[in-house]
């Protein structure tokens, strides 16, 4: 038996200059290896907030500065504020949204940036204030609180880049159950999929959904399958740390331990104190318990997306 790799297909709202669009203030064209990947395996729908509020392509840059605490946008060369034309546009295409499981936005960007914008003190000022948020996506960070919200700039980070992408998969894959659910059996397989995964990101979370399951009574499937499904979303907001992780796989080490001679034992259990220890990558040890879940044909654990959160490609 395989790793269980069947997922669903996010919808991400991505800035089109992240897919080679010619949209960038000095018509720049950018390429993303990750939203490549991605558009193999999620739904895009792509945004550019400063061509939609009629900017051209080359253009004078605008910048985001304060003003009574409101963070507003303004292009020194023509002298325009555009504050009231970016909020309206990124109101209306926000609530024009219909579904979507997260944004992947455009750093430091004065309209997509969720991190790294330069604030300004005032509209005429050459210092920075402070580093932050574009006025777009302080937009999408008020309307979609629960979402994922990175810049491809963050996903550099591979902590990061694991983060989000687990936790758009996760969110798609529980809608996708919520369209066609009809049987309580059903969300008991996605429960029990998802065990080691809420495991690792919140064991309170996975406690109250393992009650919600067992709480079921005959005839209250959609109350049930809603209960759950707003938990389940809450369950991912905080990325894991070291601990969380090593508490996981010593867990799921139990299900192949007898099977391993005593070399193999010392050498994975040592493996695993140098991660905890941040000696050694996390990515090996997770491979190992992979190469032992193949080798022992433990269903149980091949069947968890702890072991293969989102599609493998996405992690080259």
């Amino acid at each position: 038996m395989e790793i269980e790799n069947n997922f669903a297909r996010p919808v991400i709202v991505l800035s089109a200059c992240l897919d080679g669009e010619p949209v960038r203030y000095n018509g720049e064209i950018l390429h993303n290896d990750l939203v490549e990947k991605l558009k193999e395996s999620a739904e895009i729908i792509k945004v550019c907030p400063e061509v939609s509020i009629g900017l051209g392509v080359p253009r004078d840059p605008i910048k985001i500065y304060l003003e009574n605490e409101r963070y507003r946008i303004y292009q020194s060369k023509t002298g325009i504020d555009l504050t009231e034309k970016m909020e309206k546009f990124s109101v209306g295409f926000l609530d024009g949204l219909k579904d979507v499981d997260g944004f992947l936005l455009k750093g430091q960007s004065p309209s997509c940036g969720f991190s790294g914008t330069k604030i300004y003190s005032n509209k005429n000022a050459r210092d920075i204030v402070k580093k932050g948020t574009g006025l777009f996506a302080q937009i999408v960070k008020e309307k979609f609180p629960d979402k994922p919200i990175e810049d491809e700039l963050r996903l550099r980070d591979s902590e990061i880049k694991k983060h989000f992408l687990t936790r758009i998969f996760a969110i798609s894959e529980m809608k996708s159950l919520e369209r066609k659910i009809h049987s309580i059996n059903q969300l008991i397989e996605f429960h029990t999929r998802y065990k080691y995964l809420l495991m690792l990101y919140s064991q309170s979370k996975l406690t109250q959904l393992g009650k919600i399951v067992a709480g079921y009574k005959k005839g209250n499937l959609s109350s049930t399958v809603s209960d759950y499904s707003r938990v389940f979303y809450t369950a991912f907001e905080r990325k894991p740390g070291v601990k969380k992780q090593v508490n996981v796989i010593q867990h799921i080490y139990g299900y192949f331990k007898t099977g391993l001679n005593q070399g193999e034992k010392r050498h994975f259990l040592n493996l695993l104190k140098k991660y905890s220890e941040g000696k050694a990558q996390y990515d090996i040890v997770l491979e190992m318990v992979r190469n032992f879940a193949l080798r022992f044909s433990t269903q149980y654990l091949l069947f968890q997306r702890y072991l293969n959160p989102y599609p493998e490609q996405l992690n080259d």
